[in-house]
């Protein structure tokens, strides 16, 4: 397990260096936002999230408010680098091992299964019982960026962990939307998507790696989806899985012609001039040619999208989505109002009892394994963390709550302070625990 961790320590840490960027710029937003919406200019920021965008052809035209062309459009980018993640992760990461796959689909399903059993309590028969989804999910890069703080307090494998079970958390949140969050299904546009996905499978098989046939072929995917009733940014995700994982060439193959232009260049080390002979030239575009072969699609992709999603899609999503007016009132609804004891108690108890519980269970009849290096109490800081339910809460109640403005501001209020509460919370318990330790030594 250890040398699995030193082998993973640089690409993961630049993965939660980027995604710690995205939690300080997604709090930048919100703060913005939430300052905007209750200032003396919240009319301009209400103009803004409704402001009509959009263009024609002749009778074609498509328009709709910059709130929809966000949370409809680019979001679905943010689903797709979700996607590559949850392909990799399963592919090579902490659930491409049984035993720990087991313990963190166990931790994700009791963080999402005792939240929405809370909400669901305090809202039972109630037209607000459709957002019993809102309290499941944990977000990613807030979650890591509070990590961040007491990153020397705690073992890198429990970033790894928390990561581990937040995407299977994700994956369960993508189920929901697609099954529980869509409007009126057309099984006519729902085909086309169909079709249109298992030709992107099929060429993922024949060895297809052109960026630009995914690109072409992801928007009309996504546009077919977008018709068909089912939410959108799913078609983010799918997409996703289509990517190739796979480098063009074998390893082997892949060596040896590396190794072979190498050579020739190494024989006449002083005649080499790239600049003036293009046969130079090539050998060393040739080599560069290769080293893009040894990298995969699925790679690549992601490593594109981390920093055009960090710093400007969640933040402009946070931007548009969390300017919710503050007053004695709301905070009072956010503690009273069904609505908000749901999310509230669903996201900062819900979580802690569901991923604690889960993995006590697991651990008891041995159905999973934790790393070496983390213990149980390291597992009730990670579940109060994963009380940090933000991005896709806040996509959830958007939702389920579109016709309800009323639900929505109230939802809106108390996934902040839930979010805020579980990070101070999860902060709090680390600092503790780790004092105690040092004491005890």
């Amino acid at each position: 397990m250890q040398r699995c961790l030193e082998l993973f320590h640089e690409p993961f840490s630049n993965f939660m260096r980027a995604q710690a960027t995205a939690g300080v710029f997604l709090l930048i937003a919100t703060i913005t936002a939430l300052w905007w919406a209750n200032s003396a200019y919240a009319l301009a920021y209400q103009q803004l999230v409704n402001t009509p965008i959009g263009f024609f052809i002749g009778d074609f035209e498509l328009r709709a408010s910059f709130k929809h062309i966000i949370n409809d459009g680019l979001m679905v980018i943010f689903f797709l680098l979700l996607g590559l993640e949850i392909k990799r992760e399963v592919l090579a990461g902490e659930l491409a091992s049984p035993e720990h796959r087991r313990m963190l689909i166990l931790c994700a399903m009791g963080g999402m299964i005792a939240p929405a059993v809370i909400y669901s309590i305090f809202n039972w028969s109630l037209d607000s019982q459709i957002g019993w989804a809102i309290p499941m999910a944990t977000d990613t890069a807030f979650a890591l960026g509070v990590l961040s703080l007491v990153r020397k307090y705690i073992p890198i494998s429990l970033i790894v962990f928390i990561v581990g079970f937040a995407i299977v958390d994700d994956v369960g949140a993508i189920v929901v939307i697609a099954l529980f969050y869509t409007q009126q299904i057309s099984m006519v546009y729902l085909l086309v998507t169909i079709a249109l996905t298992v030709m992107l499978i099929l060429a993922n098989y024949a060895g297809v790696r052109q960026p630009l046939f995914y690109i072409i072929a992801g928007i009309a995917t996504w546009w077919a989806m977008l018709q068909s009733g089912v939410h959108a940014t799913v078609a983010g995700v799918v997409i996703a899985f289509t990517v190739p994982a796979k480098p063009k060439l074998a390893t082997e193959k892949l060596l040896g012609n590396a190794k072979s232009i190498i050579s020739s260049i190494q024989k006449n080390t002083e005649d080499i001039d790239v600049l003036a002979s293009k046969n130079d030239h090539k050998k060393v575009l040739a080599i560069s040619e290769l080293s893009e072969h040894a990298n995969t699609p699925l790679r690549r992709w992601e490593n594109t999208l981390h920093l055009p999603v960090a710093i400007f899609i969640l933040p402009l999503f946070a931007l548009i989505n969390a300017g919710v007016v503050f007053s004695e009132n709301s905070f009072i609804d956010s503690l009273t109002q069904p609505v908000g004891l749901g999310i509230i108690l669903g996201l900062v108890v819900g979580k802690v009892l569901g991923i604690s519980g889960a993995c006590w269970l697991g651990l008891r009849y041995r159905i999973g394994c934790l790393p070496n290096d983390i213990t149980f109490k390291h597992v009730i800081g990670a579940s109060l963390i994963a009380g940090i339910g933000f991005t896709m809460s806040t996509f959830i109640a958007s939702l389920g709550f579109d016709g309800q403005p009323e639900h929505l501001h109230n939802a809106k209020t108390s996934i902040l302070v839930a979010s805020g509460l579980s990070a101070l919370l999860g902060i709090l318990y680390f600092r503790i625990t780790a004092i105690s330790i040092k004491e005890k030594k």
